[in-house]
Order: C-alpha cells, then structure tokens, then sequence
C-alpha cells in the first residue's frame, strides 16, 4: 500500500528509551504514525543563552529548540534527541504544578504516558532526586490501584493516599525553596555533550536547517492540515471558538491546546478560576480562548476570547453543560 511516506524515511537508529518506546507505538500507517528513528541528536542552542549569568535563559533556549523540534519541523518526540525531550516535559511539569498544582498537571497529562515517563527519566538525568521521588509518588498516587496507591503514600509517611495528595504541593513548594531545580538544569545542559552552542548570528539559519532536513515535514504538515480540516466542520471547540472569533470580528485560523490553568494566568483580569484554555490563531494575531464555570449553587458554563493587555474579553458564550461538557476534556 502506499503511504506516502518516502521509502528513505523509514529508518531505524539507537536512541535510548524514548526511541524504543516510539518503534513499539508507531506503526507506519501514515506519516505522523511512523517512526524515523533518531535524526538530530543534538540540542542546538546560541551562544549568548549559555553565557547568560541567569539559568534560567539557558533552560527557555533548550524548551525553545524541542518546541521548535515538534511544532516547526515536525519531528516526533525521540527522533530528535531525547534530552530535549526530556527538559522540554520536566519544564512542563514544573510550570503546571507551580500555576495550578498537581490537580491541574495530572488533568492536563495524567493520560500521557509518554509525558509522564519523559518526565521521570529527564529528573532521573538531572539527579534531582528530591522532586523525582515526589514526582513518582505522585504518579503512584493518580493512577495506580486504591490498595497500591495507600502503600505508596504509608511508605512516604502518610496515613493513607488522600493525605498524601494533599501534601503534593505543599511538598513541592519546600522541595523548590530548597533545592529550586532550574540551576540543577543548566549545570545539567552544560554536561552534555550533545549541546551544539552555537553563534546567535547563525541560529536561526541552524534551525532552519534542521527544519528542513526532516524527510516526513512536508507528509506530517499535510496530515496535521487535513486532520483539521476534518475536526472543524464537527469538532465542538472549533465550533465555539468560531464562534467567538465571530463575535470578536476575527477570523480563525488555527487553534493549539494549552490545557488546564488558572484563568489570571493569561487573563488577569478574569475570575480566579480554573479553565480550560486554548491558543487561537488569527488574522489579526493571537488570541486566548477560555472555557470555565463560575457561580456558586447555581453554576454558569461560559467562554471568552481574550486578548493580551485588554480587560475585556472580545467574546462571550454562556454555554449549556451539555455544551461545555463536550469541549471540555472529561478528566478537568
């Protein structure tokens, strides 16, 4: 059958864990279910981040470049090198807990193996054994078995499970105060010998390269485009935020989850609420669509389209729970 996908694209390369565990869950079906094996195995940052006194410059350069990796040039999660993976999903972690707590990470990533073990094995790496031994017992206690999950948290010293997830963030908080893990992250980066530091002048035209150098961009490009092209005309969300673009007198172009996350976090103006949130893409710039429930006894299901710096929001839709329910991810 053909796939489409170029016969010099399917490759097989050692790469670690995350490589392996790729090879097991790609089948080959189509571009974005194959498997290429490792192609960059290097994290390209410029020189100015790593020389920066302030670690966490060093730390954004890296999640930049697995951002880029995944979102520019299409690559997949362990076909450019594992360790950027690796920060990019410890990052996430420590970004989600410290904006909303581990309710909100295990809503957003509980059902994410890949995340969760990326996550794991990148604390792993940087020795932070403190917040690894936190981040498991978390995990232990969010998806394992209720008889499982109470001996984990008697072996960490709680009475039973709902104590210990209780204590998650406190836990979290003192373990940051003490041992704060971005510096741990840099000194982490500076050891590897995959770091390629390179001029700022010459990043981007790196980067570029790297885009154009992946043999499936175009295929995975295309598929990700007739993807949403299927999921706009039915999709629920798409529904919505077309709807709210309406209102705001944009037009949609595009929309990426964001997940779970504390409404001021990207409205300040907005209630102090969860929701779910999504990043719009328009004609005339980005926009944030949130979808929450506010009141008290008598709950309302509402969404809005901000916009960076305005206190208002542009649109408005006051939602059945029906409506809200089918946009809105179950696990939140």
């Amino acid at each position: 059958m053909d796939t489409g996908i170029p016969e010099a694209a399917i490759v097989e390369h050692s790469g670690g864990w995350l490589a392996e565990y790729q090879r097991g869950k790609r089948a080959g079906g189509s571009a974005m279910d194959t498997f290429q094996g490792v192609l960059v195995d290097e994290i390209v940052l410029p020189e100015s981040a790593a020389k920066a006194d302030d670690p966490a410059v060093m730390v954004r350069a890296a999640i930049a470049f697995a951002d880029a990796m995944q979102n520019q040039a299409f690559y997949l999660p362990g076909e450019f090198a594992q360790e950027a993976a690796w920060i990019f999903y410890v990052n996430d972690y420590l970004d989600q807990v410290n904006d909303g707590g581990h309710v909100q990470y295990f809503a957003n990533r509980g059902d994410d193996e890949l995340a969760l073990r990326c996550t794991a094995f990148g604390l792993k790496s940087m020795l932070a054994d403190p917040h690894l031994a936190l981040f498991n017992l978390s995990v232990q206690l969010e998806t394992s078995e209720p008889k499982a999950a109470h001996k984990a948290a008697l072996k960490a010293g709680f009475k039973n499970a709902a104590e210990a997830t209780r204590d998650l963030d406190r836990k979290f908080a003192a373990i940051e105060r003490e041992e704060p893990l971005v510096p741990r992250q840099r000194t982490w980066l500076k050891s590897l010998r995959k770091v390629s530091v390179t001029p700022d002048e010459e990043i981007r035209q790196r980067i570029a390269y790297l885009i154009a150098s992946n043999p499936l961009r175009d295929s995975r490009v295309q598929e990700a485009r007739r993807l949403q092209a299927d999921k706009e005309g039915a999709d629920p969300i798409y529904i919505s935020v077309r709807s709210l673009c309406d209102q705001a007198g944009v037009q949609f172009s595009s929309l990426r989850g964001l997940g779970l996350t504390q409404v001021r976090s990207l409205w300040p103006e907005g209630p102090r609420k969860r929701a779910f949130a999504w990043r719009v893409e328009t004609d005339r710039g980005q926009r944030i669509a949130l979808f929450y429930v506010d009141g008290g006894f008598f709950k309302k299901h509402l969404a809005v389209l901000t916009s960076p710096g305005e206190a208002l929001p542009q649109g408005s839709l006051a939602m059945t729970p029906e409506e809200f329910a089918a946009v809105v991810p179950r696990r939140t």
